[in-house]
């Protein structure tokens, strides 16, 4: 079935996996590829280097919004309602409504919205401790990258789980992250803090393990997926559910295998 996207301009490495049309508009659910940024970049000027964006449009970052005119001439919009980083694959979501998009990103803020992320680590000699991590962590630039570092900030909170242990060629483990906050790297710096950084992160990892195994594998990217993420709104009157998944990348069958 083809799905409802007035010509969306969306980067060939992403895909529409859910949309739903509920009140008069209109919400997506994307898959997006390891790289891709959400959207541009204005510090790097990212758009205008034709970096790779989520879509392939001008984007209004007071508006938090896309925008393009489709094949019949009619203006059209994309807002986001929340973020991945760039080298994160998986689950977005975005709206054609403004309003829309204010009441889910008040869902996230209350902490209505649920996300499951997996992960690829090395599992270290001290046994993981599963279940709620909570951390306060704060944001640092430093020459210039954005970079969190624990200490006097707001909260991080994350329900995690092993799925699968000390599998595969490489002996990895398989995480399952549910993040209960949104805070900037949160799960990659969480992760870290617990000696076992993701796979492939070039901020927190362990840059040997990631050379290593990234030229064994040939799987060179961060092995952090937004696997799922369900939602429900009050939404003109009525509730409105929502909910999307995202089966891993081949990239982490090939590393757990």
């Amino acid at each position: 079935m083809t799905l409802p996207a007035g010509d969306m301009p969306l980067d060939r490495q992403c895909r529409i996996i859910a949309h739903q049309e509920t009140g008069g508009a209109n919400i997506w659910a994307f898959e997006k590829a390891s790289g891709i940024l959400t959207h541009p970049n204005k510090e790097k000027d990212s758009y205008r280097r034709k970096a790779k964006t989520l879509l392939h449009a001008p984007y209004d970052e007071k508006e938090e919004a896309y925008h393009w005119t489709d094949s019949q001439g009619i203006e059209r919009k994309l807002c986001l309602v929340h973020r991945l980083d760039s080298p994160t694959s998986g689950v977005i979501l975005g709206v054609d409504s403004p309003e829309l998009s204010s009441s889910i990103k008040e869902a996230f803020s209350k902490r209505l919205v649920s996300k499951i992320y997996h992960a690829i680590i090395l599992p270290s000699k001290v046994p993981l401790r599963e279940g709620t991590w909570k951390d306060n962590l704060l944001v640092k630039r430093e020459k210039g990258k954005l970079r969190v570092v624990r200490g006097n900030g707001p909260t991080a909170l994350t329900r995690a789980s092993v799925e699968r242990s000390r599998i595969g060629l490489y002996g990895l483990s398989l995480l399952k992250l549910m993040p209960q906050t949104g805070r900037t790297h949160q799960l990659r710096i969480q992760c870290a803090l617990r000696n076992i950084p993701i796979l492939g992160d070039k901020n927190y990892g362990n840059f040997a393990l990631n050379r290593k195994l990234a030229k064994a594998s040939r799987v060179d990217r961060l092995c952090l997926h937004a696997s799922k993420i369900e939602l429900e709104i009050n939404w003109k009157g009525r509730a409105f559910v929502f909910s999307a998944d995202s089966p891993l990348p081949r990239s982490f069958g090939k590393l757990l295998s």
